[in-house]
């Protein structure tokens, strides 16, 4: 039997993370530069060995023949002792390095440990070949000129075939030519379902958004990421921060923030808005992290802006960060009260963990099309299984 060491270090590897992370996730999670150059730091050092010390730190005495070789029977002779000082053994490693993660993987052990504690379900991979496979038989009930050779329409394809060769010859007869007469079977295009996912996370980087907000914000968002993985093969993130203004960051810039300035919830949805130029073949995702009440003077123009987002993106959900369970601010309760009429609107008020599952518990009933009946988003995939016709 083979027995493969690497695995083996690598499983014993991700235990320790996996253990460390459970007692220090909270306090590593709230770094405010928690990733830099792609890694992130732990408090964890690459070794952990005993200390090698057989000495004590007194000088000693040692014998031995040194160049002057043995005295007479072999025996050493007192001026042959040897006082030596310091210490004997290794007694220290020298400095002591930290292991840094990949963000990847420290995003990956974050969620098995927030997974396992939120009691939420685990999905298995899903194929990454850029489709999405399901066990249900598709309904295909259209017809199209480009489709798969099992899906061939033969009552269709024949027909074609013979009046263009009555047109083009003068011959009643069928010279089929899938390339000029062939017909398919495919599903209609308002049943197919999308596999591409755009995802726009904002945050308010006004007032407090540290320690324990950050931490609420960071585990929401990738528990998001490990269910959003799942049910899309490919996910397209950006990234938005807003104080007195909006603007687009990259994911290690989010995850650096650097909080101060006032609060403009309006220029928050309007970035990301802006950032749904071009994007067509997507089910779009808006997620709203927010600490306090926006300013006097923009609650009317941050009420408009989230309602105009509610018309551009699939599912906009606007989480309250309030660690200290206090009262909601007024836009808030706005945005509470419209989450209950419009399906593709949801609120939570962020305290703790359990309000956390919570607001996951409902993203994923939106995503099986659970909540507010069907899915509000129409899906475009195309089956490529053959025609049950």
């Amino acid at each position: 039997m083979r027995i493969h060491r690497g695995r083996l270090a690598q499983y014993k590897h991700d235990q320790l993370l996996r253990e460390y992370l459970k007692q220090n996730l909270n306090e590593l999670i709230q770094q405010k530069e928690l990733v830099v150059n792609g890694k992130v730091k732990t408090q964890i050092t690459t070794l952990d060995l005993p200390t090698l010390k057989y000495g004590e730190e007194l000088p000693v005495l040692a014998q031995g023949p040194g160049g002057q070789g043995k005295g007479k029977g072999g025996k050493v002779s007192d001026e042959e002792i040897v006082v030596l000082g310091g210490i004997l053994g290794g007694d220290h490693h020298g400095k002591e390095l930290r292991v840094e993660l990949d963000f990847d993987e420290f995003v990956r052990l974050a969620q098995e440990v927030l997974l396992e504690e939120l009691e939420l379900p685990a999905f298995h991979e899903p194929m990454r070949s850029g489709e999405v496979e399901t066990e249900d038989i598709p309904e295909l009930d259209d017809l199209d000129r480009i489709g798969l050779r099992p899906d061939l329409n033969l009552e269709e394809t024949m027909i074609h075939s013979l009046l263009r060769n009555v047109r083009e010859r003068g011959v009643l007869d069928y010279d089929v030519d899938l390339r000029y007469d062939g017909w398919y079977f495919v599903e209609d295009p308002a049943s197919f379902q999308n596999h591409r996912s755009l995802e726009i996370y904002v945050l308010d980087i006004s007032g407090s958004m540290r320690g324990e907000y950050l931490s609420l914000v960071r585990k929401t968002i990738f528990i998001l990421w490990y269910y959003l993985e799942k049910r899309y093969p490919t996910n397209l993130r950006r990234y938005v921060v807003f104080q007195d203004v909006a603007e687009e960051k990259t994911r290690e810039e989010f995850f650096c923030v650097e909080s101060s300035g006032g609060t403009h919830i309006s220029s928050g949805f309007e970035k990301a808005m802006e950032l749904l130029e071009g994007v067509t073949e997507y089910d779009k995702f808006l997620f709203m992290f927010t600490d306090g009440e926006t300013s006097s003077s923009d609650f009317d123009l941050a009420r408009q802006k989230y309602e105009e987002a509610l018309e551009k993106f699939d599912l906009v959900c606007y989480g309250h960060v309030n660690p200290g369970g206090r009262g909601i601010d007024v836009l808030s309760e706005v945005v509470q009260e419209m989450a209950r009429k419009r399906p593709n609107a949801t609120f939570a008020n962020l305290m703790d963990m359990e309000t956390i599952k919570a607001a996951l518990v409902e993203f994923l009933s939106f995503l099986k099309g659970q909540r507010g009946g069907n899915r509000p988003w129409r899906s475009t995939r195309r089956s490529l299984r053959g025609s049950r016709h």
